[in-house]
């Protein structure tokens, strides 16, 4: 699944992208999730909708938009059947428990995220349409953050500069790469 960059308003309210492949001889659904700009409290803890975290309201909702992306009114039918299996409410649940742990116990620190800071989390999942089972590809997970005020500190002219002229070069190292995709992928598509 292609990398893309989000619209502003995807990345207030979340999003998803899917598509359907075969994986060891079986279609499942791969989803490109985006959690949208959250909180800790609100995606993992009391501080969600009515009390309960919006994880688990955020991610029912991008699975049901992909099984109805790919199978059309027939991806209702199957998010409903899906839903009450014992096999969804236990991958969603460990899902939950261990992009939380991981969270927690890696991101936050290596990040300095406090409570209250706002962050997204764009990941991928797989659904498997005809089990039910959701599964999380953590080495395909990234955390964006937004750094408040303030916690900025004042930087020294030099290192600024530093840092302004390496922003410069890896956006132009970016835009390359991004034509040299898009050359290929015109180049794939005329054959």
């Amino acid at each position: 699944m292609e990398e893309r960059r989000f619209s502003e308003e995807e990345i207030e309210r979340g999003a998803s992208v899917s598509e359907l492949v075969e994986v060891e001889g079986r279609q499942v659904v791969r989803i490109r999730w985006n959690t949208g700009k959250t909180s800790a409290g609100r995606l993992f803890g009391r501080y969600g909708r009515e009390g309960r975290p919006d994880f688990f309201r955020l991610l029912f909702g991008s699975i049901a938009g992909s099984l109805r992306q790919q199978f059309g009114d027939k991806g209702e039918e199957i998010f409903g059947r899906i839903r009450d299996s014992r096999e969804f409410r236990e991958t969603t649940r460990k899902i939950f428990d261990d992009m939380k742990a991981w969270f927690f116990n890696e991101v936050a620190p290596r990040h300095n995220i406090e409570p209250g800071d706002i962050f997204m989390i764009i990941t991928q999942l797989e659904v498997d349409p005809n089990t039910g089972v959701v599964t999380w590809d953590r080495d395909r997970t990234e955390v964006v953050f937004w750094v408040r005020s303030d916690r900025c500190v004042q930087r020294e002219p030099d290192e600024c500069r530093a840092l302004k002229e390496e922003n410069e070069r890896l956006r132009a190292e970016l835009e390359e790469v991004r034509r040299r995709v898009e050359e290929l992928t015109r180049l794939l598509e005329s054959r």
